[in-house]
């Protein structure tokens, strides 16, 4: 169940089991809310299918995208540490969940030395992840940007043909520019040569190439 997603495929098999007796599916409508800001933690959430937005509300009223998870993908992995949540978790469409219960998970830590050090390594990966998408947002082009977000999936889904998690708009706000600037920019890719769009789904044409213009 959970072999196929890349922030539990490192776990030995043994382990990745254990998560999966302590994992329970949810179902959900495109546009419905996990959770919200105060909501006490239940645990953290693996996407078999679709898509999740996770996201805040600043003081001005704006929204501010923190992540969107699709297919193969987790959010909420710090949660098992809180109390409660501190953002929203919307379904961006019909999809299909996982959660990974709370209380159950940190009896595992707590009980699992080897299980402990595994996971310290996971969230490690992702605390570097986290910087070079700091990285990315502040100090890249917005066509390096792109491109960075391009290879992610590929990475993620471990193909050149990648499906988009979500619209092309909620993809330009996570990357922190305007969707105009994200269709100009990924159809200039296109005219390229580099890439090919057809509806959600994007086929890399020369990965290589795509790697190195952001060296």
């Amino acid at each position: 169940m959970l072999e196929k997603i890349p922030f539990f495929a490192t776990l030995p098999e043994t382990l990745r089991k254990e998560i999966e007796k302590i994992a329970r599916p949810i179902l959900l409508k495109k546009g419905s809310i996990l959770f919200s800001p105060g909501d006490v933690t239940r645990g953290f959430y693996a996407v078999i299918e679709g898509a999740v937005k996770v996201y805040r509300i600043s003081a001005k009223g704006k929204m501010i995208t923190l992540e969107i998870a699709g297919p193969k993908g987790t959010f909420a992995d710090a949660s098992i540490f809180s109390d409660i949540y501190h953002c929203f978790a919307e379904a961006l469409r019909d999809s299909k969940i996982y959660l990974i219960r709370k209380d159950d998970f940190l009896d595992i830590i707590r009980n699992n030395v080897r299980f402990s050090f595994a996971w310290i390594r996971i969230l490690s990966m992702e605390v570097i992840h986290l910087r070079q998408r700091i990285e990315e947002l502040s100090v890249k082009s917005p066509r390096a940007r792109i491109i960075c977000y391009f290879l992610m999936l590929s990475d993620l889904q471990n193909s050149h043909l990648l499906t988009l998690p979500s619209h092309r708009k909620s993809i330009a706000t996570l990357l922190n520019m305007t969707h105009e600037t994200f269709y100009r920019t990924a159809k200039d890719l296109e005219n390229e040569g580099l890439i090919r769009f057809d509806g959600q789904q994007i086929e890399i044409l020369n990965y290589a190439l795509l790697e190195g213009m952001i060296e």
